[in-house]
C-alpha cells in the first residue's frame, strides 16, 4: 500500500465509462444512499512541487535471505526503510512470516497488535488491564515490488485542494484531497461490506483515513478480506481493523473484528487534546451496527494530519478480477471531516493508479461508489 504522492493536474486524469450498477450492488445503494453521478475531479490549480521524500524506495534485485541479514541504516531511525525488490516481494509472500500493510511488506515482528481499547503511546502499548509491552524498533526494510503509488503529497498544499496518487503499486482507484492549512480533528463515515469473492484467494482492502504532509503517518479505518500474514488466517472473510503506521517501519493495528456482507460499519477517527501543531490523541473505532460490536485503538500521534483519504481500494493479491467481491461495488456513505478551523469540505481528485477489471469511481464531498468488473 504504499507511494509518492503528486500534485492533482486535471488533464493528467482519465476519464472513464461509469459502469452501472448490478443488482447485487442496489442492495447497498438503498441501504446507504446514492451518490452523485459526477465523476469527482482534482482542482484546477496544481499543488505546489514537494521535497523528495528522505526515505525513498532503493531499488534491488536479491534474495530474501540477503535482505533479513541487513540492519537499519545508521540515522535513518525516523524514516522510513523501503526496499522495492521484486524477487524479495515473491519470496516474503510465500514464507508467511510478513504482513501487507499501506506501505508495503512488513515483517511480522514489526507489525503490533493492541488489544481493543489498548492504547500506543511513545512506543508502548498499554492494554486495557494496565499491561505494558514496549515497542522494538524494526530492523527489517519495508518491501515493495513495484513503483508505488502514494496517498499522500510531501511539504504542504497551498492553498487547500485536491491531490493525486502516483502510478504504480496496488491501489486500483483512490480519492484525496489536503486541507492545509487547517488539521484535521475528526474524520467520519460509514460504509457497507461488500459480497463475498465468487473464488477466495485474493486480499483486497478498502479504506479511508488521513496521514500527514509528510507522508510517512498515516491513520486509517480498513475493511479486509482474505488472510494477511498472522493477523488474520482464513482466506475467505471479511474482517476491520484500526491501524496507525509511522516513520519507524513498525505499525499497529487495533484487534480484528469479524463482519459479514451488507453489514455497515460506522468508522469514527476522533481526536482531542490537541496541541497548536495538531498534534493529538486519537480514538479509532469501527463499529459494526448490524452485530453491535466493535474495535477501538487510541494512538498519541505527534503529528498533524491534514491530507484525507476519502475512500481507497487495494488489491496487494489476487488472480483475476473473479477473486474481487461480485456485487462490483464498494459504497462509502455520510463522511464528515472537522478540523481546527471547522467543518472541512473536500473537493477530492480521484486517481487510478493500477486500474484493474475495469474500475471506476464516484467520489462527492461526502459519498463514494467504487465499480469494476468481476468478469
Amino acid at each position: 500500500m504504499k507511494r509518492l504522492f503528486r500534485p492533482a493536474a486535471g488533464s493528467n486524469l482519465r476519464r472513464r465509462r461509469l459502469l452501472a450498477l448490478i443488482a447485487p450492488a442496489c442492495v447497498i445503494a438503498t441501504a446507504l444512499g446514492s451518490v452523485s453521478p459526477a465523476l469527482a475531479r482534482p482542482g484546477s490549480s496544481p499543488a505546489q512541487a514537494r521535497p523528495a521524500r528522505s526515505a525513498a524506495p532503493v531499488s534491488t534485485t536479491r534474495s530474501l535471505r540477503s535482505l533479513n541479514q541487513e540492519r537499519r541504516p545508521a540515522g535513518s531511525s525516523q524514516t522510513r526503510w523501503v526496499v522495492r525488490d521484486p524477487v524479495a516481494y515473491r519470496q516474503a509472500e510465500k514464507t508467511g512470516n510478513w504482513v501487507t500493510t499501506p506501505e508495503g511488506l512488513s515483517y511480522k515482528t514489526c507489525v503490533y497488535s493492541v488489544p481493543s481499547h489498548g492504547v500506543l503511546r511513545k512506543n508502548e502499548i498499554i492494554s486495557p488491564n494496565g499491561a505494558i509491552r514496549k515497542i522494538t524498533p524494526c530492523q527489517h526494510p519495508t518491501i515493495t515490488a513495484s513503483a508505488s503509488a502514494s496517498p499522500a503529497a510531501h511539504g504542504t498544499i497551498p492553498p487547500a485542494g485536491a491531490c493525486s496518487f502516483g502510478p504504480g503499486g496496488t491501489y486500483w482507484a483512490a480519492s484525496c484531497y489536503g486541507s492545509s492549512p487547517s488539521w484535521v480533528t475528526s474524520f467520519d463515515q460509514k460504509y457497507a461490506v461488500p459480497s463475498n469473492p465468487a473464488k477466495t484467494g485474493a486480499l483486497i482492502f478498502l479504506w479511508g483515513g488521513i496521514e500527514n504532509a509528510d507522508g510517512n503517518t498515516l491513520l486509517q479505518d480498513v475493511l479486509t478480506w482474505g488472510a494477511n500474514g498472522g493477523i488474520v488466517t482464513q482466506p475467505n472473510i471479511w474482517y476491520v481493523n484500526n491501524w496507525y503506521l509511522w516513520p519507524s517501519n513498525n505499525s499497529v493495528h487495533s484487534a480484528s473484528m469479524h463482519v459479514n456482507p451488507n453489514d455497515t460499519i460506522v468508522a469514527d477517527l476522533t481526536a482531542s487534546n490537541c496541541t497548536t501543531d495538531g498534534h493529538c490523541t486519537w480514538v479509532l473505532t469501527s463499529t459494526d451496527t448490524v452485530s453491535g460490536r466493535a474495535t477501538s485503538i487510541t494512538i498519541g500521534s505527534g503529528v498533524g494530519f491534514d491530507l484525507l483519504i476519502g475512500s481507497d481500494m487495494e488489491v496487494p493479491r489476487a488472480q483475476g478480477c473473479i477473486e474481487t467481491p461480485a456485487s462490483g461495488h464498494a459504497a462509502f456513505r455520510n463522511l464528515t471531516v472537522k478540523g481546527n478551523t471547522g467543518t472541512i469540505t473536500p473537493a477530492f481528485g480521484v486517481s487510478f493508479p493500477d486500474p484493474q477489471c475495469s474500475i471506476t469511481m464516484n467520489q462527492t464531498s461526502s459519498a463514494s461508489d467504487i465499480l469494476w468488473k468481476t468478469s
